[in-house]
């Protein structure tokens, strides 16, 4: 069974929102001042065709005020997906885990918001027709 990568999609959708942030999976070395960075974190297959992907998303900014902001840009990004095709799958549902946070970059005590969502998503390429 097959279900879709929902991040090229999810950074297509974001790109415009928070340009000229770069939105990544991985945090490049050197970071850029500016970033968000997407990981999954789990979530479950919700048979038969959905696909409930629970990921964290962080911005970095060079103060709180600024990450905190374009936190809720992103925020309101997932959260207007809910019920639409935007992203090519349907998105049927937006959940919010744990809300934007202030979580200063461990490494480099960076401004950093921290927040938690699930999209429910169809997976179509789940689907396998009998032979």
């Amino acid at each position: 069974m097959a279900f879709p990568d929902i991040f090229p999609p999810l950074r297509a959708h974001l790109l415009p929102v928070v340009d000229p942030v770069p939105v990544v999976t991985r945090v490049p070395d050197p970071r850029p001042e500016r970033l968000v960075q997407m990981r999954r974190v789990g979530g479950q297959a919700q048979a038969p065709v959905r696909d409930r992907a629970r990921f964290d998303v962080w911005c970095w900014a060079p103060t709180d005020d600024e990450a905190m902001g374009l936190a809720l840009d992103v925020r309101g990004a997932l959260w207007a997906l809910s019920g639409t095709d935007q992203i090519g799958p349907p998105v049927y549902r937006v959940e919010e885990f744990l809300g934007p946070r202030h979580d200063d970059d461990p490494t480099t005590s960076s401004p950093r918001v921290w927040a938690t969502y699930e999209l429910t998503i169809r997976a179509d390429s789940a689907i396998y027709l009998a032979p």
